[in-house]
């Protein structure tokens, strides 16, 4: 038994009698996952003949031993089904170190075995399932720093990248961040960072690539409707603004975006709920929509202001279906007024963000039973159908400065309902009507979803695991499920590997072309005369969602004054509405002879 095999052993029985405490990653990034628009084939392994020589030399696997099972007639034992994951792993540990003890011994190139077996480890734990991952003691310390309130990069929003995906896709932009200066929008793939090629690079490592020391430069090679363009972003102290908050005066409606759960955000909601106690709001819009989730804590914080103390707002399960921990809230509700109050979802809405807007729905729901004589909760989702992260993941340190990140349990709503995969149907599907570039429509259509993520957990999985999955929901999974098998995936939407990849790019330098004709600059420079403010105000009075939520809001209060029963709770109010105003549902047509 060579070297590698005795390491094999130790590591094994140091692994089984390590006892320790993992960090759930309740403080998570913008949702994780994996998009990938080409299939890669594996390679067939190359065949390693060995001499009678090398074989007698000690370390190395002895491959006659099996050749005389073959000869003497006895039959190779093959894998049982009563097969142990301790005798699998350890069978399987002694493989790995046979082809240690090959390359040390025989590869023609020195080999980096630090790097060898980390890039072997990253490979196979993003196998286990979407949002799993390996990190290397750089990686680890990039995203410890990506947790703090401020950091240096250059202000983007991701979906994530399996290893061997030669893109990134950015869905948003923070506003006046260094990208958004630079002339960077959504939609963009990132193919090259500062020179390095992304494939086989995870998220991680690229997005730990675009952080760096304030005022250093980081280029990025990038692909815009097939186009190539090359960015020189100097990095910066990126401060998103989590929350914007404005009153729409002749409604009396107030509007409140919150792009991510954080320790502050339940304050400011107390705040409007106040004003709605004294008559002073008569509805409110709570626009979670690209909200990747945030603080689990602040999420539990935020449902606390609408319903009962020690209300259940979510629970966690491992894979035994054992309850490992249950979330209730803590204090006792803000709102004492029964206004309107519409939550605007989309397909990134994502984590805690749709464990808070479907518990407080399901609340809402719970009111209209008349039991215990509750005051009725008018809670309505409008928008689109939201992205489905359901699981719960564990960063664990380990040696050498790493850390194993691993999706453990999976998040259940009150009555056991599950968003894993499925994620959360709207009250009223109403589309965005901006008609987004190829590649964001595409984004937004098909891999805007935990359901496009390679290797994710499935509906399937979580209904054997004893969850609930909401019918509709369901329909849409195996719905957009066809559509990926189909691929779905516009020409335009695809990287190919000729002209676009090896013609010259067009250099843009924060923003500037050089081939900026003379009425874009013209139009650039207007644009600039606006302040951030304007532009924010000027986007949300066209918003067809938040008009909707409005409109909405001011008919069930036109109908109150009319009819003080006809909207009395959320059923009663969303049959009345469901009938006078008509959303993008399909809507039945009958041709009149």
């Amino acid at each position: 038994m060579n070297k590698y095999c005795h390491l094999a052993i130790l590591l094994t029985i140091a692994s089984t009698n390590l006892t320790g405490k993992g960090v759930d990653s309740h403080d998570e990034p913008p949702p994780s996952g994996v998009v990938s628009a080409t299939d890669v084939q594996a390679e067939k392994p190359h065949e390693v003949k060995l001499t009678a020589q090398a074989s007698k030399k000690g370390g190395v696997f002895r491959p006659w031993k099996q050749r005389s099972l073959k000869s003497s007639g006895k039959k190779v034992q093959k894998k049982s089904s009563a097969d142990t994951p301790e005798k699998l792993i350890y069978q399987w540990l002694k493989t790995y170190s046979e082809v240690l003890s090959f390359v040390e011994k025989r590869s023609f190139r020195k080999v980096d075995f630090a790097k060898f077996i980390q890039d072997s480890l990253k490979s196979a734990v993003s196998q286990i399932d979407a949002h799993s991952s390996f990190f290397t003691p750089e990686n680890y310390k990039a995203v410890m720093e990506s947790t703090s309130g401020e950091f240096s990069g250059i202000g983007v929003s991701i979906i994530s990248k399996a290893p061997e995906d030669e893109t990134l896709a950015i869905v948003d932009v923070v506003q006046g961040s260094p990208a958004d200066k630079a002339g960077i929008k959504s939609g963009d793939k990132i193919v090259e960072v500062s020179g390095e090629k992304l494939k086989m690079l995870t998220s991680d490592e690229v997005v730990s690539k675009l952080k760096g020391k304030v005022g250093t430069e980081v280029v990025l090679k990038i692909l815009r409707n097939k186009k190539p363009l090359e960015f020189k972003v100097a990095r910066d102290m990126i401060k998103d603004q989590t929350s914007l908050c404005y009153l729409f005066k002749n409604q009396g409606i107030y509007y409140l975006s919150l792009k991510m759960f954080t320790e502050n955000v339940a304050s400011q909601v107390s705040e409007l709920l106040q004003k709605a106690n004294e008559g002073k709001c008569k509805g409110l819009v709570l626009d979670l929509r690209r909200n990747p989730g945030g603080t689990l804590d602040s999420g539990i914080e935020m449902a606390g202001l609408f319903v009962e103390k020690k209300s259940l707002v979510v629970v966690t399960k491992d894979r035994s279906k054992k309850t490992v921990a249950e979330y209730r809230t803590t204090t006792d509700p803000v709102l004492k007024s029964n206004i309107p109050i519409f939550i605007l979802i989309d397909n990134f809405t994502a984590s805690a963000a749709e464990i808070l807007a479907g518990s407080l729905r399901y609340y809402s729901q719970k009111t209209c039973d008349g039991k215990n004589n509750q005051r009725p909760l008018m809670v309505f989702l409008l928008g689109t159908s939201t992205f489905g992260k359901g699981s719960v993941q564990e960063v664990i340190p380990i040696s050498n400065g790493c850390a194993l990140k691993l999706t453990s349990m999976l998040y259940y709503l009150p009555e056991d309902i599950s968003i894993q995969a499925a994620g959360i149907q709207p009250d009223f599907v109403v589309k965005p009507k901006t008609i987004p570039i190829e590649e964001m429509k595409w984004i937004n259509e098909l891999y805007g979803k935990e359901i496009a993520l390679k290797n994710h957990v499935t509906i399937q999985e979580v209904e054997k695991n004893g969850g609930k999955i909401d019918p509709e929901a369901k329909k849409e999974v195996e719905k957009l499920t066809e559509n990926l098998q189909k691929n779905t995936i516009p020409e335009e939407a695809v990287e190919s590997d000729s002209d676009e990849e090896n013609s010259e790019p067009e250099v843009l330098d924060l923003g500037k072309s050089r081939l900026q004709s003379s009425k874009e600059k013209k139009d650039k420079t207007e644009e600039k005369e606006k302040s951030w403010d304007e532009k924010q105000r000027e986007d949300l009075a066209m918003d067809v969602q938040v008009q909707a939520s409005i409109n909405m809001i001011n008919l069930l209060n036109s109908a109150k004054k009319a009819n003080k029963q006809l909207a009395i709770d959320r059923e009663q109010a969303r049959t009345y509405l469901k009938k006078h105003y008509l959303v993008d549902d399909m809507v039945e047509v009958e041709k009149v002879k």
